[in-house]
């Protein structure tokens, strides 16, 4: 990915971080409660970390993962009994395994939904 796409994304992954955080402080009219909010904000900060910061992609790159793969997990165990159960199924395998990959492995998968894309580099050097 290059510099100015990480530092785009960073810079949104603050300001959304900033969002969940101020949203967070007053719980009140949150369905959910502020810690949802809180653990939106961490996720976003984790990710800014991750883009401003490359040499920290053996650990933020795990994190992501496995807050993206608990989620899925989260939300197929919810949705059981709902009509959501479907969509809750195909998100976990189109997201929720690729992110499981990743916590495990510390790299994004060459197979799967927008691996060209997390890939691009390593595709590259293969075809040279």
């Amino acid at each position: 990915m290059s510099i100015g796409s990480r530092i785009a994304i960073g810079a949104v992954a603050l300001l959304c971080a900033a969002g969940f955080f101020v949203t967070a402080l007053d719980p009140s009219g949150l369905p959910a409660g502020a810690f949802i909010f809180y653990g939106m904000a961490a996720f976003c900060v984790v990710i800014a970390i991750a883009c401003f910061f490359p040499q920290s992609h053996p650990i933020t790159l795990r994190l992501i993962g496995i807050m993206i793969f608990c989620a899925y997990i989260a939300y197929v165990s919810d949705s059981f009994r709902t009509p959501n159960l479907g969509r809750a199924i195909v998100g976990f395998l189109v997201w929720g395994i690729p992110s499981g990959y990743l916590a495990v492995m510390g790299k994004y998968p060459s197979w799967g939904t927008g691996s060209e894309a997390f890939n691009a580099k390593q595709n590259r050097n293969r075809q040279k």
